[in-house]
């Protein structure tokens, strides 16, 4: 079986993030069980090898517009999915693809050559990520209408629709407008081994040497991901200023914030308020130090107001760290309250603050909640599972043959 893998990004060609590390993931625990597959993608940003054939197309550029940002989005990725589909046809017409595996929006343009070409047989998975252009609201809602109207176009032309998550698998016919029955859950997952290869011997020694701030902190809090608002940095720095403000905390706390994004700008201004000499803003950081990172901390803090499978949650469990994380998105399928974790309401910063406190002062109970989510985490999400578990999808799929 060879597989056509469609994705606007991939690890190690591009900045380092959930979707990029799943593709990389993906490939590699397919290729170990004997499936071959092609990625196409847009052209590199950075050096790396991949575990399979690479077809690098085009990608639009305006010069001064960030990629990813709305109006690139907008302008210039329905383009890119266009051009991906017709690079991956020619190989479905030559016989070459078994099936085309595509990430958000690059299912368009083979689903929409697929729909007048018979010829297009190999049969067409989507999956939607964490669909953000469906649940945004004002003004940033009404700049994605487009994109939003393209991504349920791509799910009806799918023959079947990944939900990351069972919690989430009902958000797929809502939002998409697809029919139940062409839902697969296929959740994204971790390599325990991949994990323990990029942790270093001395984590202490490099995050010292990288954050000379967190010598002598605890506990250490950490967060990973986007700097963007609805991520739900701003209620977390909110929690702890409750919490610093009331004495909850002990004198040496930290939070380590990892990533970049347009919500850094926010958080540096506003940090100068109340907590500045306990937030770390680390920045973009290598895969060692964030493993690093993960391994130095003691609680890992995810307060997104929406979330698609939220894989850097998946890798602070497989540290062994406790959760205080918003019921968001594929987080109530990882994190059990109470048993592997703490879970809150998405925005509700009282509680969002009550849960750190809580966790932050029993370190036993810390330490409890963390192993059992390292098991819950081996058990579930471990990559070699998931793949086999894809396969079967792919399987069923050609089983179906035909046009959705």
């Amino acid at each position: 079986m060879r597989v056509a893998l469609l994705s606007r990004a991939a690890h190690p060609f591009h900045a380092p993030g959930g979707l990029e590390r799943a593709v990389f993931l993906l490939a590699q625990h397919l290729r170990a069980q004997g499936v071959e597959t092609v990625l196409f993608t847009r052209p590199p940003t950075r050096p790396g090898r991949f575990p399979g054939e690479v077809v690098h197309v085009p990608y639009d550029r305006v010069p001064g517009l960030a990629h990813g940002r709305v109006l690139d989005r907008t302008l210039n990725y329905p383009r890119f999915a266009a051009r991906l589909g017709r690079a991956v046809a020619e190989r479905v017409r030559a016989g070459t693809i078994d099936v085309v595996h595509a990430q958000g929006l690059t299912a368009l343009g083979y689903g929409r050559l697929r729909r007048r070409d018979p010829a297009l047989a190999a049969p067409l998975l989507m999956n939607p990520q964490g669909m953000e252009e469906h649940k945004t609201s004002g003004a940033k809602r009404v700049a994605l209408s487009r994109i939003r109207a393209l991504s349920r176009e791509a799910a009806r032309l799918s023959d079947a629709v990944i939900a990351t998550d069972e919690a989430t698998r009902h958000e797929v016919p809502e939002l998409l407008g697809v029919p139940e029955e062409r839902v697969v859950v296929l959740p994204n997952g971790i390599d325990p081994e991949e994990l323990r290869r990029a942790t270093p011997e001395d984590p202490d020694r490099l995050v010292r040497q990288a954050l000379p701030g967190i010598k002598g902190a605890g506990p250490v809090f950490i967060s990973v991901g986007r700097l963007e608002a609805y991520k739900g940095f701003g209620d977390i720095l909110e929690a702890f200023e409750l919490l610093s403000a009331g004495g909850a905390l002990p004198a040496r706390w930290a939070w380590v914030v990892v990533g970049e994004g347009p919500y850094r700008a926010t958080l540096e201004r506003r940090r100068q308020l109340g907590i500045a000499s306990h937030l770390l803003l680390a920045g973009r950081v290598s895969e060692h130090l964030l493993h690093a990172l993960y391994a130095r901390a003691d609680v890992f803090v995810h307060a997104t107001h929406f979330e698609g499978s939220s894989l850097v949650t998946l890798e602070a469990m497989a540290h062994g760290l406790p959760v205080v994380a918003t019921a968001a998105g594929g987080i109530p399928d990882k994190v059990v309250d109470g048993e592997s974790g703490r879970l809150v309401p998405p925005g509700d910063v009282p509680a969002l603050a009550a849960a750190i406190a809580e966790v932050a002062r029993d370190p036993e109970r810390r330490r409890r909640l963390g192993a059992r989510g390292r098991e819950l985490v081996l058990e579930r999400f471990g990559w070699p599972a998931l793949a086999r578990r894809t396969i079967a999808v792919y399987e069923e799929l050609l089983r179906r043959k035909g046009p959705a």
